[in-house]
């Protein structure tokens, strides 16, 4: 088989591949307040949310969580999933793992605890499998 032949080949499987851990990320526990990130077709979006309400002294709604969302572009180098935002602040380094057939971002405390036990965070971000239908 020749080089050309091989990569034509590979390239659905590589294809697939990648896109395989795009959709949305949810915590996998029932959870009053948390994160949801969704990744789709190299970007992403990262909301926040609470089951909470916070008025001010009028009795206006408080934004907990000003910025959010943010947006931007993802690459995967490895197990580390590096997030661009457009603001072109910094965010926290997440991991994308795959476990018992199911995909997780971990935050670096999950990952490092993961790497130690061998044990998940059930609480930790897992892929809605639905989400990229």
């Amino acid at each position: 088989m020749s080089t050309r032949q091989f990569m034509t080949a590979l390239l659905p499987v590589l294809l697939f591949g990648c896109a395989s851990h795009e959709g949305t990320y949810s915590p996998g526990c029932a959870a009053f307040a948390g994160d949801t990130i969704i990744l789709s077709d190299g970007g992403f979006v990262w909301d926040k949310f609470t089951d909470s309400i916070s008025l001010d002294d009028e009795g206006n709604v408080i934004n907990q969580f000003p910025g959010y969302p943010v947006q931007g572009n993802y690459r995967i180098e490895g197990e580390l999933l590096i997030m661009e935002p457009a603001s072109g602040e910094a965010l926290a380094d997440m991991y994308i793992q795959q476990y018992n057939g199911h995909h997780y971002l971990l935050t670096a405390g999950q990952f490092e605890a993961w790497k130690n036990t061998g044990e998940h965070n059930t609480c930790a971000l897992v892929l809605d499998e639905h989400s990229g239908d």
